[in-house]
């Protein structure tokens, strides 16, 4: 039992939640996360607002487009292959929305000042 603000006490649900209504995760919401957990891997300089992140969400499944730029030097398919896995990671760890793809687009690569 739960016991809510006023005091009274309230019965745990007993209906599975699945039963209780539908949960829809819109693709903005997706494509926020995305946005961050790209923002999250090192050497990323900047993650490309007006065209990225793009998600598609289609039931329990989403797939993700990131445009970045990248610190210079850097070995851009490395780090392509780590924000690839950590923006799957993450979006699975917020949402548990299953990611079929991330595709990354290294739009360019900027020295250090």
């Amino acid at each position: 039992m739960t016991l809510p603000a006023h005091g009274v006490l309230i019965p745990a649900q007993r209906i599975p939640a699945e039963q209780r209504g539908r949960t829809r995760i819109e693709d903005r919401v997706v494509s926020s996360i995305a946005l961050q957990a790209a923002n999250e891997v090192e050497q990323v300089r900047e993650v490309l607002h007006r065209r990225s992140p793009a998600a598609r969400v289609d039931g329990d499944l989403t797939t993700i487009r990131v445009d970045v730029a990248l610190d210079y030097p850097a070995p851009v398919r490395t780090i392509a292959s780590e924000i690839r896995n950590h923006v799957a990671r993450r979006v699975l760890e917020l949402t548990g929305l299953e990611v079929a793809q991330v595709d990354v687009r290294v739009t360019s690569l900027e020295v250090r000042s």
